[in-house]
């Protein structure tokens, strides 16, 4: 008996042995140029050796400047499989992607870096445009913050103009539709913030835990001064004259701290000039766009010619109020070791620049040429100054258009000089999220370190980090390498990447937390050459 049972598993033991060593997938053992090589000619082929026969079914080419082209293939098994690259490949780094299919039937795939002449990156120009994320609620998210300036300037600014220097009864129902925009796009800003802190889409809005994680950020807490503020602006609405001036200066300062208490000026110094600065120019701003409908509205009234003088002696001192805090928020950015107007950041400032110009020469030509002619009771100055007015609230729109790209672009002061500033993201999922820091920020040799947290942001111990770095291209496998612990409990390295091209790249990070659970965190980075 106990014989038999020897010879069963003994059999048995040869079974499983021999079904290991036929389910074994091909793995590469060596290439030509090698992984991270540096060459100072162009090779004329790729040579890639695996463990055992295998056949090339597709490689592609990704070159320094992101192109991406298919590689021609030849037939057969062959454990060394060479691949013919193009005669004119240029200075810089490449990547070739292959997909094999190996005895067993498998599908493997893999990627190969290696450099011709110098390494893509190694020569930053200094107007190299700032890292910049780019996730699926970013137009969402822009938009949202675009309605909510625009919904706080026209509806705010409006019951200020009422409560201060005429009524503005004919055009409620604009200002009720104007806070109505921006108390929405204030509510659903909460959950776009939370979702987007997830790396989630549109779909996640469902997701209660969506909304609770963006009421625990800036955002959400100054989503909530806002709320207040746009209720109380409706309330001043319909209230009588008394209570109607005191709710719109209540209604001013709210939503005046929470774009402040949100904004990029919560984190620049000194933090609470820069804040009070902040507030500064976000009442300025409402109360000259928010006056622009209401005074157009008058202008069609008796009385006007009054109107119109209140409003010249008020907006003059509120303008310059305007400009006087914007130059000195923007003048903190020039501070930053980088040129401010080769940063996404700075483009969309010259843009805003452009147009503040233009709305400033109206101003000008409203003041010296047309209130003085309409006060005098020319009928033509005062065609001249309505369509001026409704130029005027058109170019606030552009402002606040130019304004809410900043909700994606960090300023210069926080990217450090070009050649050594690092990227830093949050990737988040279901179970985990990780911390990471990409340095230098731009193509090339880069150093990353990954910092893996639970939900609640406490470190969270893993076993082991995978890394996937895939540009955003059809039929490429990804840069793969596995992270090593630096330091206890949960910093993480991963080194000898290079990132060969500039562009949109997919990052993936696999966390072992045990030999039972596996959690996987996805984000999307645009880097620049």
């Amino acid at each position: 008996m106990m014989r038999w049972l020897a010879s069963l598993v003994f059999a048995f033991s040869l079974l499983a042995l021999s079904s290991a060593g036929a389910l074994a997938h091909a793995y590469l053992v060596e290439s030509s140029p090698a992984d991270g090589d540096l060459v100072k000619q162009a090779p004329q082929a790729l040579e890639v050796l695996f463990n055992e026969p295998v056949e090339l079914v597709t490689a592609s080419l990704v070159g320094p400047s992101g192109e991406v082209s298919r590689l021609t293939v030849e037939g057969g098994k062959h454990a060394r499989v060479r691949i013919a690259m193009p005669p004119d490949l240029s200075e810089g780094s490449h990547l070739v992607s292959y997909r094999v299919v190996s005895d067993d039937g498998h599908v493997v795939s893999g990627s190969v870096v290696f450099s011709i002449g110098r390494v893509s990156g190694g020569r930053p120009s200094v107007l190299e445009d700032p890292t910049i994320i780019v996730s699926a609620l970013s137009p969402p998210l822009v938009m949202a913050r675009f309605l909510l300036l625009a919904g706080m300037a026209f509806g705010v600014g409006a019951l200020l103009f009422s409560a201060i220097l005429a009524p503005v009864v004919a055009a409620r129902g604009r200002v009720v539709s104007a806070l109505a925009i921006a108390g929405v796009a204030t509510f659903v800003s909460v959950g776009l913030q939370g979702a987007d802190a997830h790396g989630q889409g549109l779909a996640a809005l469902n997701d209660r835990a969506m909304w609770r994680s963006g009421l625990r950020l800036p955002q959400g807490v100054g989503a909530l001064i806002a709320l207040a503020g746009l209720a109380a602006a409706a309330v001043g609405l319909f209230a009588n004259a008394r209570a109607a001036r005191p709710l719109s200066l209540i209604a001013l300062a709210l939503c005046a701290l929470s774009l402040a208490w949100a904004g990029h000026a919560r984190g620049w110094r000194p933090e609470g000039v820069m804040q009070g600065l902040a507030m500064l120019h976000v009442m300025s701003a409402i109360c000259w766009a928010g006056a622009l409908l209401p005074l157009a509205a008058a202008s069609a009234r008796e009385g006007f010619p009054d109107v119109l003088q209140r409003f010249s002696a008020f907006a003059a001192p509120v303008y310059l109020a305007l400009l006087a805090s914007g130059v000195a928020l923007a003048a903190t950015q020039f501070f930053a070791p980088r040129e401010v107007f080769a940063t996404a950041w700075g483009m969309a400032l010259a843009a805003k620049l452009a147009v503040v110009a233009v709305v400033t020469l109206f101003a000008i030509l409203n003041r010296t040429l047309f209130t003085s002619a309409v006060v005098e009771g020319d009928a033509s100055a005062l065609k001249l100054l309505r369509r001026s007015i409704r130029l005027e609230a058109a170019f606030a729109l552009a402002i606040f258009a130019a304004a809410s790209v900043w909700r994606i672009t960090p300023p210069p002061t926080s990217l450090g000089a070009p050649n050594e500033r690092a990227f830093q993201i949050h990737i988040h999922g279901a179970q985990a999220m990780a911390s990471m820091t990409i340095r230098p920020a731009r193509v090339g040799p880069v150093q990353i370190r990954i910092e893996p947290k639970a939900i609640d942001l406490s470190p969270l111990r893993v076993q082991e980090i995978d890394l996937f770095l895939t540009p955003d291209a059809p039929d490429v496998a990804p840069i793969q390498r596995k992270a090593r612990l630096v330091s206890s409990p949960n910093v993480w390295e991963v080194e000898g990447v290079t990132v060969p091209a500039p562009g949109l790249w997919r990052i993936r990070v696999d966390l072992l937390i045990d030999d039972f659970d596996r959690t996987r965190l996805d984000a999307v980075i645009s880097l620049r050459p």
